[in-house]
């Protein structure tokens, strides 16, 4: 679904899936190439930079791969520190800002996204946003689903929304809802959970931002998005449920692991509660703060248990105003996008 969304866009040639480009990459021979990688598993811009014989360069926090990368884009300041201290010369890494930041606008107007999402009176929505990738949307819809029922029972007053990503398989997130037992409207698109309590819950595909900006609180599991919420001055909550920690993607070679190897669940499952264990924090705001503005909460977990937290946030305005300020804590850095496109244009007009 990446492909065909990234076919959409204005400016884009043509649109090829890793493996695809891996097999036709001998007929880029004699053009000058370059690797752009702005996210996802390094390991895949080193080989493919090294089968293509070209410069790499990656948008990423961390100095790894020092040998092969061609240059480094980071988002911070705190990033070009790490990057001197692990001995990277200055003229291979460029601050440029935070990516993020481009893909969401500025704290929009509370009551015209009200507005926009047909919210009136004492209406009040909470967000809930599973993210784009296909182990978190399959099966984070229908826990984020019935967290909403269970919180929506005792709240009749809210309706909750579940954004969903452009780059959504709508086949994987209709197989999840069904294998939950739950029923929709929208057929092969769903819109809107059915069922028989107070409040709706409903699917958010094009005023995305909008919905975010009218909720009272989202819920959100650690990602991009985590950012674009700050952005948008909304009170978040994380969870991170570890019920099926095996299917959590892992970069490297334990990610390229395949389930069906005797034993690789319970070694996958390991190495994300170690990897959990090192990290103190794990969402971007707190990791970019360096101390917990957003409150997060890992482990095994219900719906309810979801339910429950969202309870105790949005019954305390108190706390929900402690969130937000703390954004400031957080330098908005713009214009990333603009600065790696200077750098690329620079790039192809050089001599070789």
């Amino acid at each position: 679904m990446e492909a065909e969304y990234g076919k959409e866009i204005e400016g884009i040639d043509s649109v090829s899936a890793f493996k695809e480009l891996w097999n036709t990459s001998v007929a880029l021979k004699g053009t000058k190439r370059l690797v752009l990688q702005l996210g996802g598993d390094p390991f895949f811009g080193a080989i493919l930079s090294a089968k293509l014989r070209c410069v790499w360069m990656i948008y990423t926090a961390r100095p790894r791969w020092k040998s092969r990368v061609g240059h480094y884009f980071v988002p911070d300041e705190a990033a070009e520190n790490r990057f001197a201290l692990q001995g990277v010369k200055r003229d291979h890494v460029t601050r440029v800002g935070n990516l993020i930041f481009d893909s969401a606008p500025e704290c929009e107007d509370t009551d015209e996204a009200r507005k926009i999402m047909d919210l009136s009176g004492d209406e009040e929505a909470v967000s809930f946003l599973p993210g784009s990738r296909p182990f978190e949307y399959r099966d984070g819809f229908p826990f984020f689903s019935c967290a909403a029922m269970d919180f929506l029972r005792k709240h009749p007053n809210y309706h909750a929304f579940l954004p969903v990503a452009p780059t959504v398989d709508e086949k994987l997130l209709i197989e999840g809802l069904d294998e939950a037992g739950l029923n929709w409207t929208g057929g092969s698109a769903a819109e809107e959970i059915l069922w028989d309590g107070p409040g709706r819950i409903r699917f958010i595909r094009e005023k995305n931002f909008e919905a975010i900006k009218a909720s009272t609180l989202a819920v959100a599991f650690p990602g991009t998005n985590n950012l674009q919420i700050t952005s948008l001055c909304v009170p978040l909550l994380i969870v991170v449920p570890l019920n099926q920690a095996e299917n959590i993607p892992l970069d490297g070679i334990p990610g390229m692991i395949p389930m069906s190897v005797p034993g690789a669940a319970a070694l996958k499952k390991k190495l994300v509660y170690w990897y959990s264990g090192r990290h103190k924090y794990v969402s971007l705001p707190n990791k970019m703060a360096g101390k917990e503005i957003v409150p997060e909460h890992r482990g095994v977990m219900t719906p309810s248990m979801v339910a429950g937290l969202v309870e105790e946030l949005v019954s305390d305005p108190e706390r929900l105003s402690e969130i937000v300020m703390g954004y400031s804590n957080i330098v908005p850095e713009r214009g990333a996008a603009s600065k790696i496109a200077d750098k690329v244009c620079d790039y192809f007009s050089s001599v070789s």
